[in-house]
């Protein structure tokens, strides 16, 4: 074989080695993308499933285990110390005056153990007044729960409710200037006015509307003792500080 010849075929080895390193390669930073590509594309499903579960489902933290409540005093009431229930519309000006009256006197009740307070929000009130504002001031309130603010921020809400009944309550309200009255600010204002304008707590809210309605409380507010409807006019027989006293009568 000629010299020249030789040089050819060292060639022709040297190109044809070069072009499998270079198949080979190829295929290695084929297999990688399509591994990076898997990876992505897991990692933006869970990313939007998580977002999806946080905002069609979001539970705050003191909701009851069957989330028809807000638990206002976890952990503080005493062992057999009676449930006591308040059923409310946000846009009720009733409910509004229940408050004003013997809302300083359930909290007290409350922070001393000696009743166990629910709070049961309903928003059937938005059908009377072709408005949603119930809904909202009852997502605000919820979101409110993850800031440990939830019983300030229903004080709050009625403290806000419209002079003229139907008016609803505006987004400004719920979403900064409560929480601004409150002093919820820096990250725990930003995961609040996230969890609002999601959202998140929508599912919880109706959910505690329907359970409310299933139970046979048709209008607001609306009070029980361990499950047993105490009538408004009972309780507007005593004053705030003798409440305590008829709730024990009536567990």
């Amino acid at each position: 074989m000629s010299q020249s010849n030789r040089e050819q075929l060292r060639r022709n080895q040297a190109a044809q080695a070069q072009q499998k390193r270079l198949t080979r390669i190829i295929g290695v930073g084929a297999a990688v993308l399509v591994v990076v590509l898997i990876g992505v594309f897991i990692a933006v499903v869970i990313q939007n499933q998580a977002h999806t579960v946080t905002a069609s489902s979001a539970t705050p933290p003191n909701a009851t285990a069957s989330k028809d409540a807000i638990v206002v005093n976890p952990g503080k009431a005493t062992a057999g110390a009676p449930v006591v229930e308040l059923f409310f519309d946000y846009q009720c000006p009733v409910c509004k005056q229940f408050e004003g009256i013997y809302g300083a006197s359930l909290k007290s009740l409350a922070e001393s153990g000696a009743i166990e307070l629910r709070y049961r929000n309903m928003t059937f009130l938005d059908n009377n007044f072709n408005n949603d504002a119930s809904l909202r001031a009852g997502i605000g309130a919820a979101c409110s729960d993850f800031s440990g603010k939830y019983s300030a921020y229903h004080e709050e809400i009625y403290a806000n409710q419209p002079a003229n009944e139907g008016d609803g309550y505006t987004d400004e309200v719920l979403r900064a200037t409560i929480p601004a009255t409150l002093g919820i600010t820096g990250a725990d204002l930003t995961s609040f006015q996230s969890c609002y304008d999601d959202q998140t707590t929508k599912a919880f809210v109706q959910g505690t509307n329907d359970a409310a309605s299933k139970s046979g409380v048709n209008a607001t507010p609306s009070f029980h003792v361990n499950g047993k409807d105490l009538s408004l006019q009972t309780i507007a027989g005593v004053q705030p500080d003798g409440l305590g006293d008829l709730i024990k009568q009536n567990a």
